[in-house]
């Protein structure tokens, strides 16, 4: 009788802990996410995304997902070689992930190599013609590059979109009111 309450004990305690196991990997996946809008947590956040990545457990847009992740994050510490890399790793597992080509556009617009940065930021909007916020950085990059046009046309495209009222759409939005407010007092011929 003993034994089999031993034994019912052990298989209950199993059972919780493999259904805990789960759960932790869950959560540890969202906090390698977390990681990028939380600044505290930019260096804890490189260092969760690798320890997933290197688990082998991830596979195809999961696995792109926190190779973008970990990209961004290296953006954010300016390692721009090392989010190239991730970034380069998330689209060959998932090359229709409009957040990488995004990411690697930022890349090129703060090293000013702006023909790259508006070339990923097409291939951004193309993969996926509804993400405002690449229509907000390809606008700001046509600005730096000196052609006011495109850059108030993308901005105005930006207004013009209904977004899917996410943190990037409303921040795109914001911003591309500001730029075209200060752009109306620029003279464009």
């Amino acid at each position: 009788m003993r034994t089999t309450s031993v034994l019912a004990s052990a298989l209950a305690c199993t059972l919780a802990v493999a259904q805990m196991v789960p759960q932790a990997h869950a959560e540890e996946y969202s906090d390698c996410y977390r990681a990028t809008t939380d600044k505290s947590l930019t260096e804890t956040g490189v260092d969760i995304c690798t320890r997933l990545i290197a688990s082998g457990r991830w596979k195809g847009d999961d696995l792109a997902q926190l190779y973008n992740n970990r990209g961004l994050l290296h953006i954010k510490l300016d390692k721009l070689d090392l989010a190239i890399n991730d970034l380069g790793q998330a689209l060959k597992n998932n090359p229709k992930d409009a957040h990488a080509y995004d990411n690697l556009g930022d890349i090129w617009y703060t090293r000013r190599n702006y023909d790259k940065a508006v070339v990923e930021y097409n291939n951004a909007i193309r993969v996926d013609p509804t993400f405002v916020g690449a229509y907000y950085n390809r606008g700001r990059t046509f600005e730096a590059m000196g052609n006011l046009r495109s850059a108030r046309a993308d901005y105005q495209a930006v207004l013009d979109m209904p977004g899917q009222d996410r943190a990037i759409d409303r921040w795109a939005k914001g911003k591309a009111r500001d730029a075209l407010n200060r752009l109306s007092k620029v003279n464009v011929n």
